[in-house]
């Protein structure tokens, strides 16, 4: 639908949902919907954005399709989320499976000429099991994982500045510290998705969710204590089965597997939830393996899966984090 024709729908639709109300106790959307007598593109948008798409208001909605009325707000939130992705982030076309394959394997390739460069072998074996330097020096292996994450954190921020100040206004309120701790822990729960107490529309998917976002959030912590082990303690990996990188990891990347595979059954796949199931089950081979020949060739696919999926993130459905979040921020100022 084109953009004004859609925003006019949703207005249309939202002029309905404002005169009924009936939808007021089940989430944020209908309280915030309630402080506008008049509806101006950035409300829709914050609307649009806040709503965390769990079904129940449709499922109770009397106006619902067949009615005349034809109000189904999931649907129409959902369009204008879409929309949001599109004008706040550039480019704007996100990659679907083939294209993040193709992302992948160029990637992938890119890495293996790398190590032939460095070591002067093919699928080197590691005379320290486990080592990864020994597969990929420290500063090429850097910057492959960190030039795509600084290049999609700068993309993130600055689309959340042009959003933010399109719905908000002031930056400052950006740092009202004691609203973000409610925002966070919000958030972290997606306590919005319960809706009016019935749960999420599609079963399981609020549980996945979490469990995916969960393990993410292990595997960044796994990150973080190996470098911390590394640069400012003095210990070089490979880690012990009991250290805090290993532990973490690998309840991070089973609780991924679980959790983004759970996802990808209830509510459909996408080439970003395909990149971090690449991410980790290459991370968890990786491990399991690192003291047989194949160490080698599974780190390079790891390496390459996490430079993928931080390099698209982006420019797919996982952007709606920052957005979302933005979204929460400005309620709870708001109340």
């Amino acid at each position: 639908m084109p953009s004004d024709d859609l925003f006019d729908e949703a207005g249309r639709q939202l002029t309905v949902c404002n005169s009924c109300r009936y939808c007021a106790g089940y989430c944020p959307v209908w309280p915030a919907l309630e402080l506008r007598t008049t509806l101006e593109l950035q409300d829709i948008t914050h609307l649009a954005n806040l709503c965390h798409d769990c079904g129940d208001c449709l499922s109770a909605c009397m106006y619902a399709p067949p009615h005349e009325f034809a109000v189904a707000p999931p649907s129409v939130f959902a369009e204008v989320r879409a929309d949001t992705y599109r004008r706040y982030v550039w480019p704007h076309r996100a990659p679907g499976r083939l294209g993040t394959g193709l992302a992948f394997a160029a990637v992938c390739l890119a890495l293996a000429l790398l190590s032939r460069l460095f070591t002067d072998r093919w699928f080197v074996v590691a005379d320290r099991p486990g080592d990864p330097y020994e597969i990929l020096p420290h500063v090429p292996l850097l910057i492959a994982v960190g030039a795509p994450s600084l290049w999609a954190t700068g993309v993130f921020g600055w689309a959340a500045l042009r959003y933010w100040r399109d719905v908000h206004g002031r930056l400052a309120d950006l740092l009202r510290l004691r609203v973000w701790r409610t925002t966070f822990l919000q958030s972290v729960q997606l306590r919005h998705m319960e809706g009016g107490g019935a749960g999420c529309e599609v079963p399981g998917r609020r549980g996945f969710h979490l469990v995916l976002l969960y393990g993410f959030g292990l595997c960044a912590l796994s990150t973080a204590a190996a470098a911390v082990l590394q640069n400012v303690l003095g210990a070089q990996p490979p880690y012990p089965w009991l250290s805090v990188p290993v532990i973490s990891g690998s309840v991070g990347g089973i609780a991924m597997l679980v959790g983004g595979t759970g996802l990808w059954v209830r509510a459909g796949g996408s080439g970003f939830l395909w990149a971090l199931l690449v991410l980790a089950a290459t991370g968890m081979l990786t491990l399991l393996l690192r003291e047989t020949v194949v160490f080698g060739p599974l780190l390079l696919l790891h390496v390459g899966a996490v430079a993928t999926a931080f390099g698209v993130s982006p420019y797919t459905k996982f952007v709606h984090w920052i957005f979302r979040m933005l979204s929460i921020h400005h309620d709870n100022l708001e109340r």
